[in-house]
């Protein structure tokens, strides 16, 4: 689904009202479309995000402000996207993630309660031998495949002139984290920097310098040399204290209190609906 290309219902999910009620503020010219050949209207996200600043609408309040439609919410459960994943059907899956979002769950309920838990259990079935690496390889793939679907219909938050980094910890591959910290902290306002998984944290001093962010967003899996870790780690936050940037250190490498004595952080992301509530703060 292109970004450029919702139609009458995703709006109508998208701002909690009828679709009758999207069709009369097209006719009446307040919100604009174009029609395709066949007549049906499409809408820009940019409009539709005009549309919601300008009238004050927020997901969950817009049926109180405007009218009392009550709309299904279809909300796919991780079991759902599991079986999605484990198919290879990333049309599917990036269609039931949109839906759920349209129907109104926000993004850090969408990540934590339904991609991470899906994630989490087909990572437990591989764990049983009850799936192989292909298996894991290919739902893997599939969800980075879904994501940028789903970025395509979210509604831009006004840019808050906030710069975050974000990537993964050396030598750990899993890059799914870090897409969806950096998803999630764009669609709260910030610029973001996703330099992907498995980057060097020498290389992370260079990227302070160059882009001066207010945010350092770090994930991790796993260590592979916790010492030799635990040491650059150390040469990195002279940087950040330097420079006066937060870092926010999220995964199952840092969960334990042993662990975090040895990677100081201002703060310790455990989901992410912690990392939009932290973030949030420097609006305040």
């Amino acid at each position: 689904m292109a970004a450029s290309n919702l139609t009458t219902k995703n709006v109508a999910r998208l701002l909690d009202v009828s679709e009758a009620t999207v069709k009369r503020w097209a006719d009446d010219g307040l919100l604009s479309a174009s029609k395709t050949a066949g007549g049906h209207r499409r809408f820009k996200i940019e409009e539709v995000a005009r549309f919601r600043r300008e009238r004050g609408i927020s997901p969950g309040l817009a049926a109180r402000q405007v009218e009392t439609d009550h709309l299904p919410r279809p909300i796919v459960t991780a079991a759902q996207l599991r079986e999605l994943l484990l198919s290879g059907d990333e049309a599917r899956a990036a269609d039931a993630l949109i839906d759920s979002y349209l129907g109104g769950q926000n993004l850090s309920s969408l990540f934590d309660k339904t991609i991470t838990d899906a994630m989490r259990e087909i990572g437990d079935l591989w764990f049983k031998g009850e799936l192989t690496v292909a298996d894991e390889h290919l739902a893997t793939h599939t969800i980075l495949g879904a994501l940028p679907k789903l970025k395509g219909i979210l509604v831009p938050a006004e840019p808050l002139g906030l710069k975050a980094i974000c990537c993964g910890i050396e030598d750990d591959l899993h890059e799914l984290p870090v897409h969806l910290a950096g998803l999630i902290l764009e669609s709260e306002g910030w610029d973001v920097v996703n330099l992907g998984p498995n980057t060097p944290l020498f290389s992370l001093r260079e990227m302070l310098i160059q882009t001066r962010p207010q945010l350092l967003c770090v994930s991790g899996k796993m260590l592979t040399d916790p010492d030799r870790t635990a040491i650059e780690y150390a040469q990195l936050r002279k940087a950040t204290d330097k420079f006066g940037v937060p870092v926010v250190l999220g995964g199952e490498a840092f969960k334990n209190e042993v662990m975090r004595a040895r990677f100081p952080a201002t703060f310790y992301a455990e989901d992410f609906a912690g990392l939009v509530e932290f973030a949030s703060s420097f609006c305040l």
